[in-house]
């Protein structure tokens, strides 16, 4: 299946008309933010809530529940770190917005490249962004499709 039909089928099948909502707005700073965009540590740690949680899927490289910005960005451990490791040019693109209230749903597909062979691939996920009442973000709960992910040479997905 190509990826321009991928793309479509999203949008299509969801028929969700994104309105730009302070919650909205703040999900989509945190992508520019975490793909690398302008002033990324400065923006993280002001749209972040001091101790964040990140619940990655199991069978999505490094998976597993990662505590505070020090697990999740600032350690040598840390989740970017390694995962790092495993990939190359990482971007998590959304294409839909859902906002509840006190979570956001992002749907999109993640870009990147593996460390041995290079090609690009591009896999679906869910992301669920938990906001708290001083509007920062307190984590997210990712699932992607972890069937893409098989294989990736250096990553644990295979098992």
């Amino acid at each position: 299946m190509s990826d321009a039909k991928n793309s479509m089928e999203m949008n299509d099948f969801l028929q969700h008309n994104d309105h730009d909502s302070p919650n909205i707005v703040l999900i989509r700073e945190l992508y520019d933010a975490l793909n690398g965009g302008a002033s990324t540590g400065e923006a993280l740690f002001r749209i972040l809530s001091d101790s964040p949680t990140w619940h990655v899927c199991p069978g999505f490289p490094e998976g597993g529940t990662y505590h505070g910005l020090y697990d999740i960005f600032l350690s040598e451990d840390s989740f970017y770190r390694r995962l790092a490791t495993v990939l190359i040019d990482l971007q998590g693109k959304p294409e839909v917005f859902i906002d509840g209230g006190d979570v956001v749903v992002a749907l999109g597909h993640y870009c990147f490249r593996d460390k041995i062979d290079g090609p690009t691939r591009k896999v679906r996920f869910s992301h669920t962004w938990k906001i708290t009442p001083e509007k920062r973000i307190a984590g997210v709960w990712q699932v992607c499709d972890s069937y893409e992910m098989r294989n990736i040479p250096g990553s644990d997905t295979g098992r």
